[in-house]
C-alpha cells in the first residue's frame, strides 16, 4: 500500500466521515503543493476553493448515504498555487471488516492534456465543417442551374439524375451543418452559451416524421419495422418549445444509432410519455443490450468504438440546455432504449 501511495502518478486518498484525509499519495500532495504529512486531518476545505470543496464535500456525502460509487466523474479543480486542471475522479465509499462505511476511498488523474487535445480537435472540426459548408452550397446550386437547362438542353433522365444528386447534396449540407453544430456546442460546454431562439414545435410533424423520411431507405433496406410498443407519439399534436435545428439533431442522432444497431428485420420504437412537468421522450431498438457498466462511458468524449464518439455527448448536452436529459436504460425486454426529458411549456406563451 505505500509502495503504490509513493510511487503511483495518480491522486489517492482516503477520508473519513468528516472528510479529513487519513491517508493520501505523494503525488496527490504534490498537486496540493504540500506534503503528504501535512495533508493528514485536513480537508478539501484547505486546499480548494470554497465552491470547489463544498462540491467535493456533497459527492463524498451522497456516496457515504447511499453506499453507490461515482466513478470517471470529470471535473475542473482550482490548485493551491491557482492553476487549473481537468481530472478524471472516482471515489467508492471505505468499509470496515464488517461491511460499515467508514469513509471515501478516490483516486483521481490528470486529464489536462487530454481535454486540451479534446478541444483542439473540436476547434478543427468546427473550421472544417464551416468551410465545408460553402462550396456544398455552391455546388448545389451549379447542380441546381444545370437541371434547368441554364448550361444547354439536358434530357429527361440526365435532369432527373441530377435532382436526385441535389437531393443528395442536401443531405450531405444537413449533415455538415449538424457536425457544425456538434463542434460548436462541445467547443463551448464549460462556457455560458444560451440555446439560441427557441419556437414551438409539433414533435411529430415538425421533427419525426422529416427525419424518418430522411432515413426511409436504411429503413428499408434493413426491413426495419417501426412500431409503439413503448407508446407512440399520438395522432394529436404534442407541442414542445425548443430549438429546432437542436432537437432535430438529437432525434436524427438516436434514430441513426437505432437503425444503425437493429438487425435485419428488427425493430425500432419512438414514443412519449407526460409526466408532469416534463415530457419523457424514448427511442427503442431491439438489438444488442449495452452492459450497464457501459451505460455511462457511451455519453463521454470520444469513447465509442464504431463512430465519431462525440454524437451521444453532444446531444446530451444539448437536451441539458433545454433543461432537461438524457440517459441509457433497459427496456422491459432488454434491449437499449434511450430515454430523454423536455420541460412543458405553456404553448400561449412559447416564443
Amino acid at each position: 500500500m505505500m509502495a503504490l501511495l509513493r510511487h503511483s502518478a495518480d491522486s489517492i486518498f482516503f477520508k473519513d466521515m468528516d472528510g479529513r484525509f487519513t491517508l493520501v499519495s505523494e503525488a496527490k500532495a504534490r498537486k496540493s503543493c504540500t506534503r503528504w504529512e501535512e495533508m493528514i486531518g485536513k480537508s478539501d476545505f484547505d486546499f480548494l476553493p470554497l465552491e470547489e470543496a463544498r462540491r467535493c464535500r456533497d459527492d463524498e456525502i451522497f456516496i457515504m448515504e447511499t453506499g453507490e460509487s461515482i466513478v470517471d466523474k470529470e471535473e475542473e479543480l482550482t490548485r493551491s498555487d491557482g492553476s487549473k486542471s481537468w481530472l478524471s475522479v472516482s471515489k467508492f465509499p471505505w468499509r470496515d471488516i464488517d461491511g460499515e462505511t467508514i469513509g471515501v476511498i478516490g483516486i483521481s488523474r490528470d486529464i489536462t492534456r487530454r481535454k486540451k487535445l479534446e478541444k483542439h480537435i473540436l476547434r478543427m472540426l468546427s473550421i472544417a465543417t464551416h468551410d465545408m459548408r460553402s462550396p456544398i452550397v455552391s455546388i448545389g446550386s451549379t447542380i441546381k442551374l444545370l437541371a434547368r437547362g441554364r448550361y444547354g438542353d439536358v434530357s429527361e433522365s440526365v435532369k432527373q439524375t441530377l435532382n436526385d444528386v441535389f437531393n443528395r447534396l442536401l443531405n450531405l449540407e444537413k449533415i455538415v451543418g449538424d457536425y457544425l453544430t456538434k463542434s460548436s456546442v462541445m467547443n463551448s460546454i464549460d462556457g455560458k452559451v444560451h440555446i439560441g431562439r427557441k419556437e414551438t414545435l409539433d414533435l411529430r410533424l415538425d421533427i419525426i416524421d422529416p427525419i424518418l423520411a430522411e432515413f426511409s431507405q436504411e429503413i428499408e433496406k434493413g426491413g426495419i419495422r417501426i412500431d409503439n410498443r413503448l407508446g407512440g407519439i399520438p395522432g394529436n399534436k404534442i407541442l414542445v418549445s425548443a430549438n429546432k435545428n437542436w432537437l432535430g439533431i438529437v432525434y436524427r442522432n438516436l434514430l441513426a444509432n437505432a437503425i444503425r444497431y437493429t438487425p435485419k428485420g428488427g425493430t425500432i420504437a419512438y414514443g412519449f410519455e407526460d409526466k408532469g412537468k416534463m415530457y419523457h421522450l424514448n427511442v427503442f431498438n431491439n438489438g444488442q443490450p449495452i452492459p450497464v457498466e457501459k451505460r455511462g462511458a457511451i455519453f463521454e468524449m470520444f469513447e465509442s468504438e464504431a463512430s465519431s464518439g462525440i454524437g451521444l455527448p453532444v446531444i446530451r448536452e444539448l437536451v441539458r440546455r433545454h433543461g432537461g436529459d438524457l440517459w441509457c436504460e433497459e427496456s422491459p425486454s432488454g434491449h437499449p432504449n434511450f430515454v430523454f426529458t423536455l420541460p412543458k411549456e405553456d404553448p400561449t406563451v412559447m416564443r
